[in-house]
C-alpha cells in the first residue's frame, strides 16, 4: 500500500470516528426536543412548560460540566481516554432514560448524559485538528460536527414513525444500545493524540502513529514533532491561555459561543412545540426540527470551508447577521412553505456557532486546544441552558413566540459584534501551512 494510501486510511479513519461520536451526540441531545410535544400533550409525569425548559437545560448544564472537565483533562491525561469514557457515560445514561420512573429521575439522568455530550466535542474537534492538514483544520472541524445536526435529522424521521407506534421510551433505549457498539468501534479505531504523546516524552508509541498514519508535517502532528510546538509544550494550558496575544481572546471565545448556543438549543428543544402551538400537526412540527438540522449540517461544511478560505471573522460575523435577520422574518408570520425555508437557512446560520470552535482550535497551540476549547464549549453552555429555560418562560408570556424570535434576533446581533472584536492574534495569524510535508520516517525520526 502506497503512502498516501496509507496516510488517507488513517487519517479517514480518525475523522469518521470521531464524526459517528458527534452523530450520536445529536441524536441523544436533541430526542428531548423530539419527544417534548408528545410529553406536554400526554402529560407525562404531570409536566409543565416551565418544568421542560428545565429539564431540556439539565442536560445543557451536564454539558457545561463535562465540556470543561474534559478539556482540561485531555491536555493532561490525553484525548483517546477522554472520548472513550464520555461516549460510555452518554450510552448508558441515555438508555436508562427509557425507564426513568419520575420526572426527577429523568432529568437526573439527562444531566449526567449531558456530562458525556459536552466531554465529547472539544476532544474529537482537537484529536481531529491534530491528523489533518493544517490548512483544512477548521474545514474538518466543520465535517465532525455536522454529526450533530445530522443525529438531530435522523431523530426528526424516526420520531414521526416510532413514537406513534412503539413511544417516547423506544427513542432512548435504542441510541443507548447503538452507544455501546459505537464504544466497541472508537475502542478499536481512534488513536491517541501524537502531540500529547510526544510531549510527554512517549517516543516510541509516537513513533508507531508516525507510521501507521504516515503522518508529514503538513499536518499539526508532524510540526508538533518538527518542535513548532516546543515552547508552548513547556507551559501549562490555562498559563497559555492567560498569556499576552491570547487572554483576550480566552475571554470573547466563551461569550460568543454563549449566544451562539442560546439560540441552537433554544430553538432546537422548543422549534417542534413553538411551530406547532400555532397551528401545525406533530408531523408537520417535526419537519421543521429536520428543516433546521439539515441547513445546520449544510452550513457546518460550508461555513467553516469558507473560514478556511477567506478567514474566520469575516465569515462567523456574516452567518450570525443573517441569522438574526431569518430569525426576526418569522415574526411576520409568512405561509407554511415560507417557514420552512426561513428556518432551513435558520439552521444553516446557526452553524456560525459550529465555525467558532474551529476558529477557537485554530487561534491556540495543541498544548492548549482542549483546554481551550473545553472552556469555549463549556462556559458556552451557559447559553444552552439559558436558552431553553427563556423559551419556556416566554411562550408562558402573552409575548408568545413572537417574543421569542424578537429575542434571538438581538441575540443574534451581539454574537456578530463580538467576534469582529477578537483581537488579531494567536495562531491563526502568526503561523502559516508548511510549503512541504515529510515521509511518516522523517517524521519519526
Amino acid at each position: 500500500m502506497s503512502r498516501s494510501t496509507t496516510r488517507s486510511a488513517g487519517f479517514r479513519t480518525v475523522v469518521f470516528t470521531c464524526l459517528a461520536v458527534t452523530v450520536l451526540d445529536g441524536v441523544d441531545l436533541l430526542m428531548f426536543g423530539a419527544v417534548l410535544p408528545v410529553l406536554l400533550g400526554e402529560q407525562v409525569w404531570g409536566m409543565t412548560t416551565v418544568e421542560a425548559g428545565f429539564v431540556g437545560s439539565l442536560s445543557l448544564f451536564g454539558m457545561m460540566i463535562g465540556a470543561m472537565l474534559a478539556g482540561y483533562l485531555t491536555d493532561i491525561v490525553g484525548r483517546r481516554p477522554i472520548v472513550l469514557a464520555c461516549v460510555a457515560s452518554f450510552s448508558v445514561f441515555t438508555g436508562l432514560c427509557a425507564i426513568a420512573p419520575s420526572l426527577e429521575i429523568f432529568g437526573l439522568l439527562r444531566f449526567l448524559a449531558g456530562l458525556g455530550f459536552g466531554g465529547a466535542l472539544p476532544t474529537v474537534i482537537a484529536l481531529t485538528m491534530e491528523y489533518v492538514r493544517i490548512d483544512r483544520r477548521q474545514f474538518y472541524n466543520g465535517v465532525v460536527q455536522t454529526g450533530f445536526p445530522i443525529g438531530g435529522a435522523l431523530v426528526s424521521v424516526v420520531a414521526i414513525v416510532v413514537i406513534p407506534l412503539f413511544g417516547w421510551q423506544s427513542l432512548f433505549g435504542a441510541a443507548g444500545l447503538i452507544g455501546l457498539v459505537l464504544f466497541a468501534v472508537a475502542y478499536r479505531n481512534l488513536p491517541e493524540s501524537f502531540a500529547f504523546l510526544v510531549a510527554r516524552g512517549r517516543h516510541d508509541e509516537a513513533a508507531e502513529l508516525a507510521r501507521r498514519f504516515d503522518i508529514g508535517t503538513g499536518a499539526e502532528s508532524g510540526l508538533a514533532v518538527a518542535g513548532g510546538d516546543a515552547p508552548a509544550a513547556r507551559r501549562s494550558a490555562l498559563q497559555l491561555l492567560a498569556a499576552p496575544g491570547f487572554r483576550v481572546a480566552s475571554l470573547l471565545f466563551p461569550l460568543i459561543s454563549f449566544f451562539g448556543l442560546l439560540v441552537a438549543y433554544g430553538m432546537n428543544t422548543w422549534i417542534p412545540q413553538i411551530l406547532r402551538s400555532t397551528g401545525y400537526d406533530l408531523g408537520s412540527a417535526l419537519s421543521f426540527m429536520l428543516a433546521f438540522n439539515l441547513g445546520s449540517a449544510a452550513g457546518m461544511v460550508v461555513l467553516t470551508g469558507l473560514a478556511d478560505r477567506f478567514g474566520s471573522r469575516r465569515i462567523i460575523a456574516s452567518g450570525f447577521l443573517a441569522g438574526a435577520a431569518a430569525v426576526a422574518s418569522l415574526t411576520l408570520a409568512p405561509v407554511q412553505a415560507v417557514v420552512f425555508a426561513i428556518v432551513l437557512v435558520i439552521g444553516f446560520c446557526s452553524s456560525s456557532q459550529s465555525a467558532v470552535y474551529g476558529f477557537a482550535g485554530v487561534y491556540y497551540p495543541p498544548a492548549a486546544r482542549g483546554t481551550a476549547l473545553g472552556l469555549c464549549a463549556g462556559l458556552g453552555r451557559l447559553g444552552g441552558v439559558v436558552g431553553p429555560i427563556m423559551v419556556g418562560i416566554v411562550i408562558a408570556t402573552p409575548a408568545g413566540a413572537g417574543g421569542v424570535f424578537w429575542a434571538f434576533t438581538v441575540v443574534g446581533l451581539a454574537a456578530a459584534l463580538l467576534v469582529a472584536v477578537v483581537p488579531r492574534s494567536g495562531l491563526t495569524d502568526r503561523r502559516r501551512p508548511p510549503a512541504s510535508t515529510g515521509t511518516a520516517e522523517q517524521v519519526a525520526a
